[in-house]
């Protein structure tokens, strides 16, 4: 069953395919996979999370645009270059979850987060509209969304602080 299709310009344009087994919560079933996109610099193998129904988990609820986790610094060098991929990932009781990936077919690597997080992450991220226009909206969207919730707490870029600094 093919759950997720290549897209053209996107982080699934060259492949994709799933990683870990898939965790379960109360929102659905959030799954970590790999995508492959073709650059000038050649092939980058990202990581990208998508949830979907508990019931019927071949229906995806949410499906971020962008990747989760690529390649950075001394990640993008090695037998194979410019490579994240993960087959492992392992949440705890506490709803920790460590995430193992490795680098360039050259290292392995992990990083942690929570499932509160990782929800919070793919059921908040706009979906890929997949044209440039949309996409300049979504992310105007977001900017302005981000500062409207900045301004409610205070905390406007470029705000200086009244009080002296000692």
């Amino acid at each position: 069953m093919i759950i997720d299709n290549r897209e053209y310009h996107t982080i699934k344009e060259v492949k994709n395919g799933l990683g870990p087994a898939p965790i379960k919560t109360a929102q659905g079933w959030l799954h970590l996979a790999h995508g492959v996109r073709n650059t000038a610099a050649g092939l980058r193998y990202v990581l990208y999370t998508f949830l979907c129904e508990l019931k019927r988990p071949q229906v995806i609820t949410h499906r971020p645009g962008g990747y989760f986790l690529a390649p950075q610094g001394e990640e993008r060098v090695g037998d194979v270059s410019n490579v994240a991929f993960s087959n492992g990932w392992i949440a705890t009781k506490r709803g920790e979850v460590f995430i193992y990936y490795g680098a360039s077919d050259t290292r392995l690597n992990v990083v942690t987060s929570t499932v509160e997080k990782l929800l919070d992450y793919t059921m908040n991220t706009p979906a890929d509209p997949l044209r440039s226009f949309a996409c300049v909206e979504t992310r105007n969207a977001l900017i302005r969304k981000n500062l409207a919730v900045l301004k409610g707490y205070g905390n406007l870029p470029g705000r200086r602080s009244t009080g002296r600094a000692r």
